[in-house]
């Protein structure tokens, strides 16, 4: 396995909003065979990813559910770690926190990347939203305009899955609109 240290916010603004930062050719087809890519804000956590692969290589077949379940088991310490907070904003009845994201993968989910919500992780505190300050700042607001859109959806009912996709379209607009997004080839 190659390992590529790639710009996650220049993939996000050009080729896939979707990226989550990490990632090979079977969750991102435009990766090459063979290669990692990790994000260079998550550089500092390159072994985490490499045994985060590996772990889906040997669980393989299984749903990825089961295997973030094997990963939380076998990567995360959630009495260790404490969870750093390093802001905090109100916005209506949503707390909004700016969380050391590697604080989280080590405490809680080795997975959580970019932010999240309460009504998708079970660790989040009800009515927060997580914003991974481990992230390229330039995407923290986008990641937050996503996360309100896919939160607001699904407390108004909506499956995840489908409150993902209007995020993602959602964050993909406000990219656009604010001209950081160049989506001239998709």
């Amino acid at each position: 396995m190659n390992v590529k240290i790639v710009d996650a916010a220049k993939i996000r603004n050009t080729i896939d909003t979707d990226f989550s930062g990490i990632g090979t050719h079977g969750d991102y087809p435009y990766i090459p065979l063979g290669e990692l890519w990790i994000d260079r804000y998550l550089k500092d956590e390159q072994a985490l990813f490499v045994k985060l692969w590996r772990l889906e290589r040997s669980m393989r077949g299984k749903s990825f559910r089961l295997i973030r379940e094997k990963a939380k088991k076998t990567f995360s310490a959630p009495a260790k770690t404490p969870v750093a907070i390093k802001k905090s904003i109100r916005k209506g009845p949503l707390m909004i926190r700016y969380v050391d994201g590697a604080n989280v993968r080590k405490a809680f989910d080795p997975y959580f990347l970019l932010g999240g919500h309460d009504l998708v992780y079970s660790y989040i505190p009800k009515k927060e939203i997580w914003i991974d300050v481990r992230s390229n700042p330039k995407d923290w607001k986008y990641t937050l305009i996503h996360e309100l859109d896919e939160r607001d959806r699904m407390a108004r009912g909506m499956d995840y899955d489908n409150a993902h996709d209007f995020a993602i379209a959602t964050e993909r607009m406000a990219r656009r609109k604010d001209g950081v997004a160049d989506f001239s080839r998709g």
